[in-house]
């Protein structure tokens, strides 16, 4: 964590006040076989507090998922906009956040989980509670279509996750599928295109080159 901290500094210290910067500390879902014990309340409000210093816009999935009233806490006690949801699998799971105002960032996941009717109308309703909504975006350039557009259609932001993770997770790799692979222009945008549908062009040869394996 100190390491995760120190990174942090570095980067403010090289953009000064000229950037955002947001930090995940990836509690809300485990993965199978991790048995590291997740971050408890007092642990996390420790790392808050440093944090605050270097001007961090949000934290994101600071607890585990099912832990509501920790979120509630968090939220009640600290200075720094509490993010979550990306794993919720139901609108039950979702509106529970809200009912008991754990979130100040809402980051339901499209594809991953909720699907793009559930996931705009817990949008609405977050955005009509004066709360932010970022959809989580950890996919490849289809689903980064789907998300952009219920952003788009219900006025998430002021950011949304651009899935680009290189050298493992290219553009190249990420959207191989597509006659037109979504990048970020020159002032850091994402032009949602006009196309039908979703706006995604599907070359089917490169994908039935992989039928055979």
């Amino acid at each position: 964590m100190d390491t995760g901290i120190r990174t942090v500094y570095e980067v403010r210290k090289a953009v000064g006040d000229s950037m955002d910067a947001m930090v995940d500390l990836n509690q809300g879902w485990r993965m199978a076989g991790d048995h590291i014990r997740p971050l408890d309340v007092a642990e996390v409000k420790h790392i808050i507090q440093q944090l605050c210093d270097l001007n961090v816009l949000w934290l994101e999935e600071p607890l585990t998922g099912s832990d509501v009233k920790g979120l509630q806490n968090l939220r009640a006690s600290t200075m720094i906009r509490i993010a979550g949801g990306e794993m919720a699998r139901t609108l039950d799971d979702l509106t529970r956040f809200m009912e008991n105002d754990a979130l100040d960032v809402y980051q339901p996941d499209v594809v991953l989980a909720a699907g793009m009717y559930r996931v705009r109308l817990v949008a609405e309703l977050a955005l009509s509670h004066n709360h932010w909504f970022s959809p989580h975006t950890w996919t490849n350039g289809l689903g980064l279509l789907a998300y952009l557009h219920v952003a788009c259609g219900v006025g998430g932001g002021p950011y949304i996750e651009f899935p680009y993770d290189p050298p493992t997770w290219t553009i190249e790799r990420r959207d191989f599928f597509l006659e037109n692979p979504i990048w970020i222009d020159s002032e850091g945008f994402v032009k949602v295109p006009d196309e039908p549908g979703l706006g995604a062009i599907i070359n089917e040869s490169r994908l039935f080159r992989w039928e055979e394996l």
